[in-house]
């Protein structure tokens, strides 16, 4: 099989430095579908790095990019020409990470992580919502077939995008294996003192955006009583995204928060040792299509604070702490419960360490793996 693989997104954050949840999706999957002949297809031209020339050995780069291609195909019912030597090269496109192209004569397998631009577009990118909703919308119709990534988002995209459920797959997430990897306790000490925070933080990790509720668990943290904040700041990891101006000028200006701390340009290696050092991780999201951080949570062996909302409770069964992501209240206080509580962090521990054996990036790409073959 000559597999076209969409890599957009994944170039695109190789180059910025930091991936977003789609383009850790498609990277993992890019390693773990071994055995099929990959071509990795770009949708406008990112700058060229040895990471990418490494990794996706020579990307096809296919311009315009991918809203003027739909802009173009919208307007004149007509394919965008620069496909049609594509088409000759491969079998069969796979679009992991929403830029989904209309091909003639080659099966498309587009994945949609969820529906949430269409059921809250006051909480997206206000540039040219409507017209990217709408553009949205119509590219996921040009697919043969649709992978999602929880029965919740299956749900919504039946709904929102108008798409029979005969015609969308259920392909859960993995976990990278290196998050069950232990890091030496002096190293994991020598890298909170690079960041100047103690052990024993409560963690959130995201893109900084209305949608992963950061006030809230700003005012919930605020609220503790300060022996508590003390004795565990709150460490915030992650790159702006949209729409938090100002809690972002407050994070980026560092002093205005005695025991809130934010990082966001840092290593993979770093990740994982200061997961490892958190007392927990705190994700009280409004909405998930997944929750991937919940996992890696796991992994890491830190108990889980996480939203009963939306798919999360799907992924995450037993094994997290939930909370009403509208309340402070509520989240402040499983944060102080779980504080004070050492036997109550062993037991979700031990939850989270039984829960995150059900999802590999393995498992995840032999799935495609049987569905590819169903469309070639």
């Amino acid at each position: 099989m000559r597999l076209g693989f969409g890599t957009t997104v994944l170039e695109r954050g190789m180059v910025q430095g930091h991936m977003d949840g789609i383009g850790i999706y498609a990277g993992n999957l890019w390693d773990a579908l071994g055995g099929i002949e990959k071509r990795a297809v770009t949708f406008g031209r990112t700058f060229p790095t040895e990471e990418i020339a490494d990794r996706l050995k020579k990307p096809i780069h296919i311009m315009p990019s991918y809203s003027l291609q739909s802009a173009w195909s919208i307007g004149t019912g007509m394919p965008f020409l620069g496909m049609q030597k594509l088409e000759k090269e491969i079998d069969l496109f796979f679009a992991p990470d929403h830029h989904i192209p209309r091909l003639d004569h080659t099966p498309v397998i587009a994945t949609i992580m969820d529906a949430y631009p269409l059921i809250h577009p006051d909480r997206v990118s206000r540039r040219l919502r409507r017209f990217k909703n709408f553009a949205f919308k119509r590219a996921s119709h040009w697919a043969e077939h649709i992978i999602t990534i929880s029965e919740y988002s299956k749900r919504d995209i039946s709904k929102y995008f108008e798409i029979v459920d005969e015609k969308i797959s259920v392909i859960p997430l993995g976990v990278n294996e290196t998050f069950f990897r232990r890091i030496d306790e002096q190293e994991r000490e020598k890298i909170c003192r690079k960041y100047k925070i103690r052990e024993g933080f409560f963690l959130f990790i995201g893109t900084i955006q209305p949608r992963k509720n950061l006030p809230r668990l700003i005012e919930a943290y605020e609220s503790l009583p300060e022996t508590i904040r003390e004795k565990h700041p709150l460490l915030i990891i992650g790159h702006y995204g949209w729409g938090e101006d100002t809690l972002w000028k407050k994070l980026t200006l560092g002093h205005r928060y005695d025991t809130i701390h934010h990082l966001q340009n840092i290593s993979d290696y770093e990740l994982r040792a200061l997961l490892q050092s958190a007392l927990a991780l705190v994700y009280p999201s409004l909405y998930e299509g997944f929750g991937l951080p919940i996992l890696e949570g796991f992994a890491s062996e830190i108990p889980v604070i996480t939203s009963s909302t939306s798919s999360i409770p799907e992924v995450a069964a037993d094994a997290a702490l939930y909370v009403d992501p509208t309340d402070p209240r509520d989240i402040a206080e499983k944060m102080h419960t779980l504080a004070q509580d050492p036997d109550l962090q062993k037991e979700m521990v031990a939850r989270g360490a039984e829960r995150v054996k059900h999802y590999s990036w393995e498992e995840c790409a032999q799935k495609h793996r049987v569905l590819f073959e169903r469309f070639h």
